[in-house]
């Protein structure tokens, strides 16, 4: 079995991948500049995180379905754009949340609420906290919100004019398939993979 992969694009990928993932944990230097960039700008951090980091996810995942990482009618541009705007919402929600809820449990007299400090149990039991309030309140409507662009950009089939259009979600929201939308993302994604990620 050969893991370095043949194809061009696959190599690109696999060594972007690599030099981005091991230049933050050896440069300090470039993870300081990174955090004092995101501190400084959330929401700009958050949009262009979330445009690149999203956007690659998504045709990464294009890659291992169809075998291309930009089939036609994907529409990277409208994507990058969408996935820039769900992530200034989500830098908008870990503020709230990353606040809120240590708030919320201190006032329900837990000790130690917090997600700073040294390691233990009170800082274990509120980072679940936050993470489950923010996967049960915020991401769904995060994750209806996405599926509402997707097919948005899929009815102008990935053409840049998708984003002089506004999307009409009552049209949009009536042809999702809501049990699949459910069973796979709202549930067993949600519970399964991105409570425990965060």
């Amino acid at each position: 079995m050969n893991l370095f992969p043949r194809r061009a694009p696959d190599r690109l990928c696999l060594a972007v991948a690599l030099g981005v993932g091991l230049a933050f944990p050896l440069s300090d230097a470039l993870r300081q500049s990174y955090l004092s960039l995101t501190a400084a700008h959330p929401f700009a951090m958050g949009f262009a995180k979330f445009a690149l980091l999203a956007t690659f996810g998504e045709s990464l995942a294009q890659r291992l379905l169809s075998g291309r990482y930009l089939p036609p009618r994907f529409g990277l541009v409208p994507r990058a754009a969408a996935w820039g705007l769900l992530g200034m919402t989500i830098t908008l929600a870990f503020l709230i949340f990353s606040g809120g809820v240590p708030l919320a449990l201190s006032r329900l007299g837990m000790e130690g609420a917090s997600l700073s400090g040294p390691l233990g149990m009170p800082r274990i039991l509120t980072a679940f906290a936050v993470s489950a309030t923010m996967n049960t309140l915020f991401a769904p409507v995060l994750m209806v919100a996405h599926k509402v662009f997707d097919l948005h950009i899929a009815r102008y089939g990935g053409a840049l004019r998708c984003l002089l259009h506004a999307p009409e979600p009552g049209a949009l929201l009536a042809s999702v398939d809501w049990e699949s939308l459910w069973r796979l993302v709202l549930f067993r994604s949600l519970i399964f993979f991105w409570i425990p990620a965060h």
